[in-house]
């Protein structure tokens, strides 16, 4: 929570990862889906408030300025692209 900048935790990283793996959010794919940039839009709000509970305003800001350019893909959309059927 000490972090100025917005969060890169690696563990929370190789979850965002994998969801985008199970998703097929990939190359234009991440941009397009709204899904997407909801899901990753809650997450740096809510460590945007964790930061600012923990006394970290400039980090907290980060956050919020992060969380904003995340919803702001979620509005522009509106359905995720399908999914490519991996079984064919």
């Amino acid at each position: 929570m000490n972090e100025k900048g917005v969060s890169n935790n690696k563990q929370m990283r190789s979850v965002s990862d994998r969801l985008d793996s199970a998703m097929g959010w990939s190359g234009e794919r991440k941009d397009a889906s709204g899904a997407r940039g909801f899901i990753h839009g809650v997450y740096h709000g809510g460590v945007g408030v964790g930061k600012y509970v923990w006394g970290n305003s400039e980090g907290a800001h980060a956050e919020w300025n992060r969380a904003g350019e995340q919803f702001s893909k979620s509005k522009n959309v509106g359905r995720s692209p399908p999914r490519s059927n991996k079984n064919n």
